[in-house]
């Protein structure tokens, strides 16, 4: 079984991206300031700062997908994974920059092969998913090493646990098995003993109906041989 911290391989990619709003030079230096600051909070360890900065920049420029793309950065890395994934997801569909789109879709990938780890139920589900989130991520970006490693452990993960569950539905159906052979063990032993008991209860009575019978026929015999009495009457 693959071990949860193998995936951790996984880097979260943040960097200083070039913004894409294409406007004055001073919104561009302030964008490029603000992005500058929020990164370098980030990779402090500061990301509730970092956070803040990124807000800013998506205030002011609500499509700013470098803005969203290192805001889902700092939603991972406190945990927030559903905020991290809708901006990814948001930044595959407005990014031009396919390095920057195949980044958003491998860490998507990254999410729901996560994910898997932590639901027994929809495990291969979301193994699924995250296979095509890399293979999306590939098709943007088909050199990266980092996207065909995970996709590679990915692929096996859902091989394993494909493999297991086969194994587990075996072993349940053989055991479903072993247990309705039991019961019907017992059932076969539970009639026996019941057959044995009415048998048991026939020759009791009748045991009893000979003592009966043989009972009435002694008292008779001993009827027959009493002797008669004689009368006590006087002869006068």
């Amino acid at each position: 079984m693959i071990r949860s911290g193998i995936i951790t391989y996984i880097i979260i990619v943040l960097a200083c991206l070039s913004p894409n709003l294409a406007t004055s030079v001073h919104a561009q230096n302030w964008i490029y300031r603000y992005t500058h600051i929020g990164n370098q909070k980030f990779h402090k360890g500061q990301t509730d700062k970092a956070e803040q900065y990124y807000l800013r920049l998506l205030k002011e420029a609500p499509n700013n997908s470098r803005a969203m793309f290192n805001l889902a950065d700092a939603y991972l890395a406190k945990g927030d994974v559903r905020g991290a994934d809708s901006l990814y997801n948001k930044v595959t569909q407005i990014e031009t920059n396919p390095q920057v789109r195949s980044m958003a879709w491998h860490n998507r990938g990254y999410i729901s092969q996560r994910a898997a780890l932590q639901s027994r139920e929809q495990e291969q589900q979301l193994l699924r998913t995250a296979i095509e989130q890399y293979k999306q991520a590939l098709r943007l970006e088909p050199h990266s090493d980092r996207t065909r490693y995970n996709l590679a452990l990915c692929q096996k993960q859902l091989k394993e646990s494909t493999n297991n569950k086969q194994q587990n539905k075996q072993q349940q159906k053989q055991q479903q098995q072993q247990k309705n052979k039991q019961n019907e063990q017992q059932q076969q032993q539970q009639q026996k003993n019941n057959s044995n008991k009415r048998q048991d209860k026939q020759q009791t009575e009748q045991y009893m109906n000979l003592a009966r019978q043989a009972e009435r026929r002694a008292l008779e015999k001993l009827k027959q041989h009493q002797p008669r009495q004689r009368s006590k009457d006087k002869n006068w």
